[in-house]
């Protein structure tokens, strides 16, 4: 599976948390020697959600690792898991309850859902797969050390963005009545966070019945087809994987209440973080801009992007369209470059 799929992007706080896991695990003083030549086992921690709607409690979680490593574990009664494995990103995640079978991604460490729509993504990334070797989400699975080792993360990332944008786009009027819009933003599927109460993010979860996720599928390009079907509000639904995804911009936290968390603006925003070298983005839709350089440099809204912890700021700019960051994040003893790029676009 050379072109398998590549990951829907994990943004700011997902790199980040995966790098200082990464350094966390390492920080004993004995780590610099090691007399036994034997590499020391690190570990990254994925939490997350799995539900179609009501929670899967009590549902089985299984991790696989790029070396075709595995971790277990069980969701509590909302749904809700924690779990350790063997540091190996890119990962790939099961939730298994009887008959019910989901799937998922992660980049590395940080939050992640396992739902109908994130498997529904997978589905629809093996599909747009230019070589297709596995004819089920089943063998996705149970060949990830292949696939990994064939597929950069970047690689994962287009291709997953496009498949999770095609089931918003898809999906879009449900999105719509539930408080999500291209004003909003739209709910990443992989690592929005949320509740299975049946609200916001979950009443789509439950609006969304999809069938024969885990069936065998069969051709390649143009004659590929599965034997999966969709209802949508209780009525039949016929998926459109060719439909545009224009206008459909993912962001992780948004808050659809009566008070929103991004605050209303003229201005598109597109965020870069580099964590050592490597770097993820997100883009934010109707966002005010900053009026100078005093403002950009003091605002709540950059000093939300800095991780917790020891960070020293080693300069801060703006020129009025673009500001950049540069930092130095001190944790377990290890210090790590870090760098936050912001760069606004008139809507």
């Amino acid at each position: 599976m050379a072109k398998l799929f590549k990951n829907k992007g994990f943004v700011l706080s997902a790199v980040l948390s995966s790098m200082l896991l990464i350094t966390g695990c390492g920080g004993d003083d004995n780590d610099s020697s090691n007399p036994s030549g034997e590499e020391q086992k690190q570990k990254e921690t994925l939490s997350g959600t799995a539900a179609t709607g009501a929670a899967l409690a009590d549902a089985s979680i299984e991790v696989v690792n790029k070396n075709g490593q595995t971790a277990t574990t069980t969701t509590d009664q909302n749904g809700k898991f924690t779990i350790q494995i063997d540091t190996g990103a890119p990962y790939m995640i099961k939730a298994s309850k009887g008959e019910t079978v989901l799937y998922s991604y992660a980049a590395g460490a940080g939050y992640v859902n396992v739902t109908q729509l994130t498997t529904q993504s997978i589905l629809a990334a093996n599909k747009a797969a230019e070589d297709r070797d596995f004819d089920s989400l089943a063998d996705v699975y149970a060949n990830w050390k292949q696939i990994a080792a064939e597929t950069t993360i970047d690689e994962f990332d287009e291709i997953l963005t496009e498949s999770s944008k095609e089931a918003i786009a898809n999906l879009k009027t449900v999105f719509e009545a539930n408080g999500f819009n291209s004003t909003t933003g739209y709910p990443d599927l992989f690592e929005y966070e949320f509740d299975a109460n049946s609200t916001g993010f979950d009443a789509i979860l439950d609006s969304v019945v999809i069938t024969g996720l885990n069936s065998a599928c069969s051709g390649i390009g143009s004659t590929y087809s599965c034997d999966v079907s969709y209802r949508v509000n209780g009525a039949d639904f016929t998926w459109n994987y060719d439909i545009s995804t224009d206008g459909i911009n993912t962001i992780v936290d948004i808050d659809t209440g009566s008070n929103p968390g991004i605050p209303s603006g003229d201005y598109n925003l597109k965020v870069t973080t580099s964590v050592m070298g490597s770097s993820t983005s997100v883009t934010i839709n109707n966002v005010p801009k900053p009026a100078n350089e005093s403002e950009f440099c003091g605002s709540d809204e950059m000093n939300a992007q800095l991780p917790e912890g020891s960070v020293k700021i080693n300069s801060c700019s703006f020129n009025g369209t673009v500001g950049n960051i540069d930092a130095t994040v001190n944790a377990n003893g290890f210090s790590l470059s870090y760098s936050v790029k912001y760069e606004y676009s008139a809507t």
